[in-house]
């Protein structure tokens, strides 16, 4: 099963915050945003792509030959039931490379110190904080999708996640990060 998630949610807001707020639009999307940069900032330190961690047999935590280690808040149940809540923290040695954290009305990803959020703006509108509190809001999420700042991908650039899952494996991703592939695999595991 494949699923993604962005967010949209519920709270009132414009396209403006009282930070100096600016639009979230097709221009930021395809930009070197601080979603893209932070998250790229992860990727020396993140399992080797194409390498599969062992899930611990609770499955509180994934450990890879190399020495990445993903740790669950919660242990996963397999398959991951909908509407998952993700908490988790990636470490290689004595490293923390990332960890991304799901909100109430959207989520955090945080590498080293800097850390970026998403959440909702007005009824169908998101709104992404970038480190050092710059904020940007569009009032209509939807109408982003058609962007293609992910090369056409998924969900026109926008900042998210997507999981593959079964009984026995589970793989992560964020959306949006790239010009290209529009996907930064973050884990990948087996039972």
């Amino acid at each position: 099963m494949g699923l993604v998630s962005i967010g949209t949610g519920c709270s009132s807001s414009d396209s403006s915050d009282s930070k100096g707020g600016a639009s979230l639009d097709c221009a930021w999307l395809d930009s070197d945003n601080c979603w893209k940069t932070t998250a790229s900032a992860a990727t020396g330190c993140l399992p080797p792509s194409g390498e599969r961690g062992v899930l611990s047999a609770d499955n509180s935590k994934c450990s890879y030959a190399s020495g990445a280690v993903v740790t669950f808040a919660s242990p996963l149940v397999l398959p991951v039931p909908d509407r998952p809540t993700w908490d988790f923290t990636i470490s290689n040695g004595e490293q923390t490379c990332l960890q991304y954290q799901e909100t109430g009305a959207g989520f955090k990803l945080t590498v080293g110190s800097q850390t970026v959020k998403e959440g909702s703006s007005g009824a169908i509108g998101l709104q992404i904080e970038c480190p050092g509190g710059a904020t940007y809001s569009d009032s209509n999420a939807f109408e982003l999708f058609s962007c293609g700042a992910d090369g056409g991908s998924l969900f026109g650039g926008l900042p998210g996640n997507t999981y593959f899952d079964s009984t026995t494996s589970l793989s992560f991703g964020l959306l949006g990060t790239s010009a290209t592939s529009g996907e930064l695999e973050l884990f990948n595991c087996d039972k």
